[in-house]
């Protein structure tokens, strides 16, 4: 198990709370599963089966990224605005 160095620790819980921050503007609901790295996240109302497990962790190029539950990566940590977008197009229950 990697442990990460007290400066990534801090870089993650930044990009936690800057995803969080944005999910909330966009109306959705999230809940920290594990500090710093697994959010779930789901729309307000909606159905609990209609939410996702965001994880953020190391990329194939040790880059911090974010990870849909499947383990597939959604865009690199800094690109929220990204990330919520297609969280919210997986969550969504339109058509």
């Amino acid at each position: 198990m990697i442990t990460p160095t007290p400066e990534a620790r801090e870089s993650a819980d930044r990009y936690v709370d800057r995803l969080v921050a944005a999910c909330k503007l966009k109306g959705l609901v999230t809940e920290v599963i594990e500090p710093s790295t697994k959010l779930k996240i789901g729309a307000l109302g909606g159905h609990a089966l209609m939410a996702e497990v965001i994880s953020l962790r190391p990329d194939e190029n040790e880059a911090l990224a974010w990870h849909w539950s499947w383990g597939g990566p959604i865009c690199a940590a800094g690109d929220i605005e990204y990330a919520v977008t297609s969280i919210l197009h997986v969550i969504s229950d339109a058509p």
